[in-house]
């Protein structure tokens, strides 16, 4: 629900500067697809993240609403409620552990393919590129050990590689009721998330084995991304 508003916000923003705009249903643009590229189309943000955000909700019946919003095609106003509601109070870092602590049967999915060697090269990407991408790239480089000072600064870098469309993308985020700061990369992102795995779970290598990415799946992604990084340099 929350990541496919953000792709119908988007939408409708590409549309605003390009009347040409090629679209399809429900007022969506299908996404291009190259040939020859095998494509594996995981939502984080999917119907167990979904379901931790509304049992999250004050009132049970904003909750029934939100459902009966979306029954009937209102998408954006329920994404709204629930923006104002539940994610906004959250914030980033909240988003983030909401996404750890719900979305654990999809970044397995993320894992086993990392860990097979036909997927390489490959990308990843969300719908900003520092959240959701941002997330994933932050395990990434814990299971190949990176120390955290790095791992912030690499998910810092973010911040000034968006400022071009960051306007933009406030425009976005006030639609779906969100405030400017989540067009923004929180200085203190990495190592809030990273007391949250730790406080929960005892250590990182605990949360992959709750998740089931166990030590056999990190060791072949370490191997495959390490051997990736020797071919490229």
């Amino acid at each position: 629900m929350v990541a496919r508003t953000e792709h119908i916000q988007k939408d409708k923003s590409h549309k605003a500067r390009d009347r040409t705009a090629d679209l399809h249903t429900r007022g969506e643009v299908a996404p291009m697809k190259i040939p020859g590229i095998r494509y594996c189309e995981i939502n984080l943000n999917g119907s167990s993240y979904e379901s931790s955000l509304l049992k999250r909700l004050r009132y049970t019946s904003l909750a029934y609403l939100i459902i009966a919003l979306m029954a009937v095609g209102r998408r954006s106003e329920a994404i709204t409620i629930l923006g104002k509601e539940v994610i906004q109070p959250r914030g980033l870092v909240g988003q983030a552990i909401d996404t750890i602590d719900s979305s654990g049967g999809e970044l397995k999915q993320i894992f086993d393919i990392l860990a097979d060697a036909e997927s390489y090269p490959l990308f990843f990407h969300c719908t900003s590129g520092k959240d959701r991408t941002g997330l994933l790239a932050f395990l990434i480089l814990l299971v190949l050990d990176i120390p955290l000072d790095v791992i912030s600064v690499d998910y810092m870098a973010s911040e000034g590689e968006l400022v071009s469309e960051r306007g933009l993308r406030i425009q976005e985020l006030k639609a779906m009721g969100l405030s400017d700061d989540f067009a923004h990369c929180p200085p203190n992102w990495v190592m809030d998330v990273y007391g949250h795995i730790e406080q929960t779970h005892g250590s990182v290598q605990a949360y992959l084995d709750w998740i089931r990415v166990d030590e056999v799946v990190r060791r072949k992604v370490r191997s495959n991304i390490l051997t990736q990084t020797k071919i490229q340099s």
